[in-house]
């Protein structure tokens, strides 16, 4: 096989930048001798002006070329190759963020710690509400981690049903068993002590029905779901009284008690389970509320409809309590607190939505968790005051 001589560079591709024939001639010589390299790695800016040049130097040999200036072109960059290899067009500037439903698909990290901060809050606050109103058992050292194992084991799940990928949902496997194993084998030892916390059964697995159901339908951010996980959170402040009083009171708290059980309202006609069930409804009405306060506040910006039915729902609560509270079967420090939640449910969205219009700065979800960390306390202090 015979291997061709490389053809000399063209002298379309020769910058003229002197004024004068005989500096011209030189730099043309001295372009013929670069290697065929150089000359090929000009740009095409640069090829057309010398083109142009040629073509003038050869109609007048003896007039002065104009000066031209050289141009310079960058070396490729790796967004040139993804250009070439993909096709599509580079990048300018900064690259965008992923956007949230990104963010909350990835299943890394989020398999083993729950990015939905407010929940905390839903996990802690009941409890804490039934040890206040009737006292604290020992028990709760069993029951309280296998509840919280049971909402680690409802999001992995959750997070394994959404997740279409192979590869993700095989990173989703191991905090699934870990957190199914770990819920089990507490709740099992829970019952074995207080088997007749297996009454609970018949309010709480309706409502995790529901929510499961909606995961598997790719609803897990649907106002049904957060309703229906928020009431069966709530519904651990009669859970954890009924630690208190071993169970006494029949089944859910409808029967006779054996003996006065703790818990008094302020005026002295509820006592016991009637007295714990009413502060149970103010704390599922709390927590059922923040859901579409919540939901207006980040993922439903500017639904007028659900902002409206928030404030009317926050509205009707706070008359109840006011006229319970007029009646002596609520404290009035938690009445106000309720016209303070009413406010709020309005006034804060309204204020998000203009921020969203003026500056494109929303609040930050953390300054919102802080201010419903203040409404929990007040919340705490008020019911049991």
């Amino acid at each position: 096989m015979s291997q061709s001589r490389p053809s000399r560079p063209s002298k379309h591709h020769v910058e003229h930048s002197s004024a004068s024939t005989g500096p011209a001639r030189a730099s043309e010589s001295s372009a013929s001798a670069a290697s065929p390299e150089v000359v090929e790695s000009a740009s095409p800016a640069l090829n057309s002006a010398g083109s142009a040049g040629g073509a003038s130097s050869s109609t007048s040999r003896g007039t002065a070329a104009p000066h031209r200036t050289p141009f310079q072109q960058s070396r490729p960059g790796p967004q040139d190759d993804i250009m070439l290899a993909t096709g599509r067009p580079r990048q300018t500037g900064r690259p965008k963020p992923p956007t949230q439903e990104q963010i909350r698909r990835q299943p890394g990290r989020k398999a083993w710690v729950p990015n939905q901060h407010g929940a905390w809050s839903m996990l802690v606050l009941p409890p804490v509400v039934g040890w206040v109103v009737g006292g604290f058992s020992w028990v709760n050292l069993l029951f309280l981690p296998a509840w919280w194992g049971g909402y680690l084991t409802y999001w992995c799940w959750s997070q394994w049903l959404r997740t279409r990928s192979a590869r993700k949902r095989a990173l989703i496997m191991l905090p699934l068993l870990v957190y199914t194993g770990w819920t089990a084998s507490l709740a099992l030892i829970t019952l074995l002590v207080a088997p007749y916390l297996i009454q609970w059964a018949v309010p709480l697995l309706p409502l995790f029905a529901i929510a499961l159901h909606q995961v598997w339908r790719g609803h897990e951010r649907s106002l049904l779901s957060g309703l229906s996980t928020t009431a069966a959170a709530s519904l651990m402040a009669a859970v954890t009284y009924s630690l208190a009083v071993r169970g006494d009171g029949g089944f859910l708290g409808l029967g006779t008690p054996s003996h006065p059980l703790p818990g008094v309202s302020p005026n002295g006609a509820l006592t016991g389970w009637p007295w714990m069930w009413l502060v149970t409804a103010m704390t599922a009405a709390y927590f059922c509320g923040t859901v579409p306060y919540i939901k207006s506040m980040i993922r439903e910006r500017f639904n007028y409809v659900l902002l409206a039915g928030t404030a009317a729902a926050h509205t009707a609560v706070a008359v109840v309590t006011i006229w319970l509270a007029s009646s002596g079967m609520l404290p009035w420090g938690h009445a106000a607190l309720w016209v303070v939640l009413t406010v709020r449910s309005l006034v804060m969205p309204l204020w998000q939505w203009s921020l969203v219009r003026k500056r494109h700065r929303p609040l930050r979800p953390g300054t919102m968790g802080i201010v419903e960390v203040v409404m929990c306390v007040a919340f705490l202090v008020t019911i049991s005051v």
